[in-house]
């Protein structure tokens, strides 16, 4: 729990409390089973090893089918900071399945992923979940951006499009700027 507050002062003290105290809950809750890792977790593979995993994790996501079998190779890729996992993280976190529930952990594992990827890459889809129906997904959403960011829109998606205009990116499709619709009832 050191490493994981540590991680939090540093990467997201600019996050809301709240946010902060949810990643604190992640590295509690999941940290024992191997569904959170901390960030220097692979800080001794050798390059080679690296590399090999890397290459690994980038075909996992490309080609996996959704589901709670790619979790803990996703905690894996949040502690190997790599742009080529950025892909096929940005697929899975942007699973959806319209009009009913579905398991979201795979998504937020994938969003904490990308939290320390802190690519601009992923930033539009990050904002299109920020308020999304799964606490952890939107959790998660809002402390990848608050990460990149150094501040906390929280649910404002028209909030984060204009701090990603200000950062000199084109507005982010409205598509992406939608309220989340949540699945209709049966």
């Amino acid at each position: 729990m050191e490493l994981a507050t540590s991680e939090v002062s540093r990467s997201y003290g600019k996050a809301d409390p709240e946010v902060q105290e949810f990643i604190l809950h992640t590295a509690r809750s999941f940290g024992m089973n191997g569904m959170w890792l901390n960030e220097t977790a692979y800080a001794t593979l050798k390059p080679e090893q690296s590399e090999e995993r890397i290459v690994y994790l980038s075909k996992l996501f490309k080609d996996a089918e959704y589901g709670r079998h790619l979790c803990a190779a996703l905690a894996e890729a949040s502690a190997l900071k790599d742009v080529r996992l950025v892909p096929g993280l940005m697929r899975i976190a942007a699973y959806q399945v319209d009009d009913k529930d579905y398991d979201c952990r795979p998504k937020w594992i994938a969003i904490a992923a990308l939290a320390r990827q802190e690519s601009p890459d992923a930033t539009p889809l990050l904002v299109s979940l920020v308020d999304h129906g799964n606490q952890n997904t939107r959790m998660w959403a809002r402390a990848a951006l608050a990460r990149m960011a150094k501040e906390d829109f929280k649910a404002d998606k028209q909030a984060w499009n204009k701090w990603w205009i200000s950062q000199g990116h084109n507005a982010i499709e409205p598509e992406f700027l939608k309220p989340f619709t949540p699945p209709r009832s049966k």
